[in-house]
């Protein structure tokens, strides 16, 4: 249906409309105020004649009651009236038209198409009866006639205003709208985009009109770029080193590129529109079409390897989906990989001599793995026997005094002797010599005695400490007794330094574990505090604190020397990791340590530095040290 029509039909039915509204507006608004109306008029009707009434109920004069009551007649459409007396006695009626008798004072009720109303009788504020008054409401159609002049001149009018609005959006709408529809005909048929429209005015037609050629115009612009790029396109795929093919949902080809147009031996103007049975072997022509029949059901890209000629092609097959979602063609890009294959299968020869080298290199490898090992062990039981000869070589050099002096006091001493032996044999000896061979012998035994003693501590401390590290056995000790016996057995290392070392050590600290471990860990940390942390510094401090923490022992020991770098803080615990390569540093040191902390006391050790601020090392052990299974050395 054309807009014209439409635009006729609308503006008589906005009428039609337009009608109804007015007439339905107007009988609600008669039907709702109409009854309200009679009612007033009633009740002004019924206070006048109540109040004629008054003397004649007062005085019970039923005639001059009647003749109040046949006043009505003037009004033919009161068609009941009832005067009732005291405690509801009818003293009077009226009726016009109707039967129905007076209702009971107490019953009055209100009756379909009529309008009842019940006014007191007072004299002097005391009610003495009641006058009731029923009035005929008229029919919707007997009140109608008296608008219809009224409805006919607002229907003549908005025909009036329909019309002057029909011809005015008929020259300014829709003849604007048939020439945009004429345009918009043409250009979809000629596909002429270069047609514009003729543009009158400022309104939203014309602002329409002129949006339309601005799309024209942006519409012409793209299909120029759009063949441009299409021939791009095109160019690009002609040049592609891999076939590469479009196919409708009926089989015939769409799109195709020179390299399959070689391929097949074709023009590829030729080729578009045939199908594969035209243009391949009927074998390979069944194939093609049964894979592309399983990417439109797959709805997914399907990759497969077809022979032609004595090439291996890898072809990956999508489906092509327009806005809609549904498939509208199948695209094939073909890849020659013949030299690929070639190529794979040399690698594969190649893979299984190198896979075959590999392994004897594993072997290789697992072999020096395990001589590696075998050579850690052995460097680490070297730096134990290492720092156990540091303390051979501190122990003898402590012991060479004491023993030197009962050396030379046991040669004083023969030599007294020989002397007093020679007086004797001449008969030379007397009570003054006598007492001065006794008391030169008691000094040089005491010399003795004194000088033995101190060794023999010395040698029973370094007995201890050795035998604890050299065996790492379990025993129940005192942590302060084995702390001071280790420091005394370390003190040779102070001896000619300046640096000194203080330890507080919580006393009646009872463990069960492995000293041996403990003095290990502290002769480490002190000589490695002494050798790095404390060699270029004098008046050095080693301080050493341990107490007890639940089920734990946490043993502190810091030095304020030259600190670790930060960048070797977290290597320390590194096996063979030293700062002083080729100084005599092994990097083992604290290696030893941290295994020891962590493997045999079942604990940890952690280091705290601040370059330049000296070091901390914490070390906490259970007091109880775990069980471990004992492994042959």
């Amino acid at each position: 249906m054309k807009l014209e029509r439409r635009l006729i039909r609308l503006s008589v039915g906005v009428l039609l409309l337009g009608v109804v509204l007015h007439l339905a507006l107007l009988l609600a608004y008669e039907q709702s105020t109409y009854r309200d109306r009679i009612l007033q008029d009633l009740r002004g009707r019924a206070e006048i004649l109540a109040l004629n009434s008054a003397a004649a109920i007062s005085f019970d004069d039923a005639r001059a009651a009647d003749e109040n009551l046949q006043t009505l007649r003037t009004n033919p459409s009161v068609t009941l009236a009832c005067l009732y007396g005291d405690r509801g006695r009818i003293v009077a009626t009226y009726r016009v038209g109707s039967r129905s008798p007076c209702p009971p004072l107490e019953g009055v009720v209100q009756i379909p198409g009529a309008i009842r109303h019940v006014e007191p009788i007072r004299v002097q504020s005391q009610t003495i009866g009641h006058l009731l008054l029923q009035e005929r409401l008229p029919s919707l159609a007997e009140r109608l006639p008296r608008y219809g002049l009224m409805l006919s001149s607002s229907i003549a009018v908005e025909a009036l205003l329909v019309l002057v609005m029909v011809l005015t959006l008929r020259a300014r709408v829709i003849q604007p709208v048939n020439e945009l529809a004429a345009l918009a005909a043409h250009v979809t048929e000629a596909r002429d985009y270069a047609q514009r429209i003729r543009v009158h005015g400022n309104d939203e037609i014309s602002e329409l009109g002129t949006a339309v050629n601005r799309m024209l115009a942006a519409i012409e612009e793209r299909a120029v770029a759009l063949r441009e790029s299409a021939q791009l396109l095109q160019a690009l795929i002609d040049h592609a080193p891999a076939t590469i093919t479009m196919k409708g949902g009926d089989g015939r080809y769409l799109l195709v590129n020179e390299q399959f147009a070689r391929q097949v031996g074709q023009p590829a103007e030729r080729i578009l529109g045939q199908r594969d049975d035209t243009l391949f072997p009927p074998q390979l022509a069944r194939l093609r079409e049964e894979r592309d029949h399983a990417t439109v059901l797959a709805g997914s890209a399907q990759r497969h390897e077809e022979e032609f000629g004595d090439r291996t092609w890898l072809t990956e097959r999508f489906a092509l989906r327009n806005t809609a979602g549904e498939i509208y063609a199948v695209s094939a890009i073909s890849t020659d990989i013949t030299d690929q294959r070639e190529t794979q299968a040399s690698l594969a020869d190649a893979l299984a001599r190198l896979t075959e080298l590999n392994e004897s290199l594993e072997s290789r490898v697992a072999q020096r793995t395990t001589e590696l090992k075998q050579a850690m062990e052995q460097l680490v039981q070297s730096e134990k026997l290492a720092a156990l000869g540091s303390l051979v070589a501190g122990i003898a050099h402590e012991l060479n005094t004491p023993i030197g002096m009962v050396v030379t006091a046991s040669s004083s001493m023969a030599d007294l002797a020989r002397s007093f032996s020679a007086q004797v044999a001449d008969n030379r000896v007397s009570r003054s010599g006598f007492q001065r061979f006794l008391d030169d012998l008691a000094i040089g035994m005491s010399l003795i005695e004194n000088n033995s003693l101190r060794a023999g501590s010395l040698i029973n401390d370094f007995k201890q400490v050795a035998v604890d590290q050299t065996s790492m056995r379990r025993r129940s000790f005192q942590l302060d007794e084995l702390i001071d016996n280790t420091l005394h057995a370390l003190g040779p290392l102070f001896k000619h330094s300046q640096h000194r070392i203080e330890s507080r050590v919580e006393a009646d600290i009872e463990c069960d574990s492995f000293p041996g471990a403990i003095e290990q860990i502290l002769t480490n940390l002190i000589q490695n505090a002494l050798i790095h942390g404390l060699a270029n510094h004098r008046g050095g401090l080693i301080e050493l604190e341990a107490h007890r923490d639940g089920d734990a022992v946490v043993l502190e020991l810091s030095d304020n020397g030259c600190g670790i770098a930060s960048q070797h803080l977290a290597q320390i615990f590194n096996p063979f990791f030293t700062t002083r390569l080729g100084e005599g540093g092994s990097g083992l040191g604290l290696y030893i340590v941290h295994n020891l902390a962590g493997g045999i006391l079942g604990g940890k050790i952690e280091a705290f530095s601040t370059e330049g601020a000296g070091a901390r090392f914490r070390l906490s052990f259970p007091v109880i040290a775990p069980h471990r299974v004992r492994t042959p050395s």
